[in-house]
Formats: structure tokens, sequence, C-alpha cells
């Protein structure tokens, strides 16, 4: 009786700890790191070493090589680094070798975490509705904090207006709309599970707050956040066939929100025209990265001549090319977590040193190699697989949109056409390998929403 008691107890506050999850990522980085260790630790405490074990063995040999790898090429790397005089000298690139080491056996929490997640969902214990409404009440609210903000100048918590641009209750940080892009999916997806059974009106509710969102976004002058919102409700009404035949109209209704805003502004209307100057440019200029060798001539001479390379506002060409042209220097195997301000050469042209290569693909590709990406990237296409297959044989049912918003965004975040993040920061990590262990499980969400 009392085992009972404990197990139910233990369920309901990893329940609520995961529920707290979207909350937790606007309240910053130390917040969301103990909620993280919290789940963890009741994790380990409720299954023990059961939570090492998953019925999906491909899986668990996938999760268990990158992670293993992770750790070993960085201290492979980094350790002969700390008897380097060159970087003995240099404090900053010091301590930034011994901190990438300890970073990476830290890094394993998301193997916890995701090993957690996905047991729960095993044993039928996550209520999944949980999660839903909790993201889709915290970016409700911070919709309408912003929609305050630039109202009366102010948002709820006092913050102001920067620059005239709106960020909510993240204050100094521009970035309520990559929020919005993702947890405003699981608002518009839970409307469409249990609005009315009639079809109209699924697509009247999709259309209403597809828009509503989406001008939300664009006032916060976050342009990478609005394409990929844009490509998620394209995408899904590719995949839905009942939906796509609203394809042209949605499409159309979407340019509303850009056509209002930059025609009675003239500062969005300019930073949409760089974004799409700069998109541009990095597609036409930034594959040429990967086979042009570091110090090709012919190469940089073109791009000198044009000034191609420094000529995006935010300079995301010269941020690719270093990593591009630090990979290159171990192919294969990769340089080790969080390598680019280590071994970043400074004065050398067009190399900028950042923190990362804002881009997934080049920093997957830099950290752990050909080696590493073939491995992550088989989680994420395995992933899609298990997505693929629930959702063809589910193409009837209503229970196809609890898994939609874990694909749209997984799918969107691996997409490597794209500036973003950095890939083994706390907040894109914690998504990251979440919403990995809801795709993956996507035939289980099913039976759990079914016993709600």
């Amino acid at each position: 009786m009392l085992t009972n008691k404990i197990t139910l107890s233990s369920e309901k506050v990893l329940n609520f700890l995961i529920f707290f999850i979207p909350a937790s990522i606007i309240l910053g980085n130390l917040i969301t790191n103990i909620n993280i260790f919290f789940i963890c630790l009741f994790g380990l405490v409720k299954y023990r070493l059961q939570i090492f074990k998953l019925d999906q063995k491909i899986l668990l040999y996938l999760l268990y090589s990158f992670f293993t790898y992770l750790i070993l090429i960085t201290l492979i790397k980094f350790i002969p680094s700390l008897y380097d005089k060159n970087l003995y000298i240099d404090p900053y690139k010091y301590d930034a070798a011994k901190a990438s080491m300890i970073k990476s056996f830290l890094y394993v929490r998301y193997l916890i975490f995701f090993l957690v997640i996905n047991k729960l969902i095993e044993q039928k214990a996550l209520n999944i509705k949980h999660f839903f409404i909790s993201s889709a009440f915290c970016s409700l609210v911070l919709a309408l904090d912003i929609i305050i903000q630039v109202v009366t100048g102010k948002d709820l918590l006092g913050y102001p207006l920067i620059g005239n641009t709106p960020s909510g209750f993240f204050g100094t940080e521009l970035v309520a709309g990559g929020y919005l892009q993702k947890f405003s999916l699981f608002f518009i997806f839970y409307g469409l599970f249990f609005w009315s059974n009639s079809l109209k009106k699924k697509i009247f509710f999709l259309i209403i707050s597809f828009l509503f969102f989406l001008s939300l976004i664009v006032i916060t002058n976050n342009r990478m956040p609005v394409l990929l919102f844009l490509a998620s409700i394209f995408v899904f009404c590719l995949i839905e066939e009942k939906i796509r035949k609203y394809f042209l109209i949605i499409v159309a209704l979407s340019l509303i929100p850009f056509f209002l805003i930059t025609k009675f502004n003239v500062k969005y209307s300019h930073s949409i025209d760089n974004f799409y100057n700069t998109t541009k440019q990095i597609i036409q200029e930034a594959p040429k990265l990967f086979y042009y060798g570091k110090f090709n001539e012919k190469w940089y001479q073109h791009i000198s001549k044009k000034n191609i390379i420094k000529s995006g506002p935010n300079g995301h060409l010269l941020v690719f090319n270093t990593g591009i042209q630090q990979w290159k220097e171990s192919k294969l195997f990769g340089s080790g977590l969080k390598s680019t301000k280590i071994n970043c050469k400074y004065n050398i042209e067009f190399i900028v040193c950042s923190s990362h290569p804002h881009n997934y693909i080049i920093e997957i590709f830099l950290d752990v190699g050909i080696i590493g990406f073939i491995l992550i990237y088989t989680i994420f296409i395995y992933a899609v697989l298990n997505f693929k297959k629930f959702y063809k044989k589910n193409s009837n049912s209503k229970f196809r949109f609890i898994s939609m918003p874990f694909f749209l965004i997984i799918f969107l975040e691996f997409f490597p056409l794209r500036s973003s993040g950095s890939f083994f920061t706390t907040s894109n990590a914690v998504l990251i390998f979440l919403f990995l262990a809801f795709l993956i499980n996507s035939s289980r969400l099913y039976f759990v929403e079914k016993k709600i």
C-alpha cells in the first residue's frame, strides 16, 4: 500500500515538473536547470536501473553512443591542450577548455532526462494533456503580455520596449518570437483536438489562431521564428490531406500581417528586406564554404570583390565560415564540445570568433565531427519515421494531432538551412530531447491521452 502511494506521488511530481517546463524556459536557464535536475532525480528514484532499459534497442544504442562519444572526443581533444604552453598562457582559453570537459559530463543529464520521459510514456504515466495546457497557457499569456507592452510601452512586469521592439516577460532578451514560434503550436493543436468535429470550424480556428500568433511573432522582429512558424503551418497543410485544399487560402491570409506591418512601419519593412537579402545570400554562398579550401584565393577574391561575406547585416556568413573552416581541421571526429571559442584564430580575414557557429549542422560537425553528426541525425530520422508510421495509421483519428506539434518543431529545428542558437545550450537541449522523446513515442501518446 505504501509503495503504491509513493509510486503515485512520484508520478504526480514528475508530471508537474514536466508540466512546468514551458514556464521554466521563460524564467531562465537557472530555473530550467533546477527543474531538469529534479526530473532526473525523481526519475532515477522511481525507476532506478530500469530507466536505462528501452524497448527500442536501436534507439538505445544510438543514444548511448552519441553521449559516450561526446565525452570521449572532448577529453581526447582538450586534455593534451591543457599542457599546451600557448593555451596555458591564455587564461580565457585555458578555462574554456576545462569548462568544456566538465560540461561534456554534465550534458549527460539530457540523456537521463530523455530516458525519464521515455519511461513515463512507456508506463502510461505521463499526462500529455497537461503539457499541452501548460504550453498553450504560457504562449497565450506571453502573447497578451506583448500586446500590453506594445500598447502601453511596458509589459505586466514593467519591462519597457527595447528600441520599440517588444520582448514580453523575457525583459532584455529579444527571444519572445522564438518562444511563440514553438509553444503557440500547442495552443493551435490543442484547439484542433478539442474543437468541434466540424472540419470547417477546425479550419476557422486554425486560421484565426495562426494569424494571431503570426502577427505577434512579426511584431517581435524575430525574423527566423517568423519563417519557421510559417513553415510549420505550411508543412502541416501539406501533410494533412483534409486541410490541403485550403493551403492557398492560408498562404494568402498569412501575407496580411506582413502587408499591414510593413506598410505602416518603415522599420519593420527595412528589417524584412534585410532578412530576405541575408537569407538569399546565405543560400547562395554558404554551401560553397564546405568545398572551397580555407585559403582558396579564387574564392576569397570572389567574396572580397562583391563584398558578399561582409555585407550581411548579422554577419551570419562570417560566423558560418568560422565554424566550417575549423571543422575542416578535424572532419571525422570533431574538436570537442564548445570548441569554437577555444580553437578560433583571431586576426584572420573572414573569421569571426563567437561562442558557437549559429547553425546546428555546422556546430555538430565542428564539435563531434561526421561521426557525431551521423549518430544524432540517425536519432532524428528514427523519430520522424516513428511519427510517419503513427500518423499514417491514425489519418482519420483526431489523436493524430497530439504528435503533430512535436514533429513540426523537431523537423524545423534539424532543418539545415537556418540560423540557430547553440545545439548544446540549456534551453535548446531541453526542448530537443524532450520533443524527441515525445515524437519517438507518438503511438504511445495516443494511449495516454485516451486514458485521461
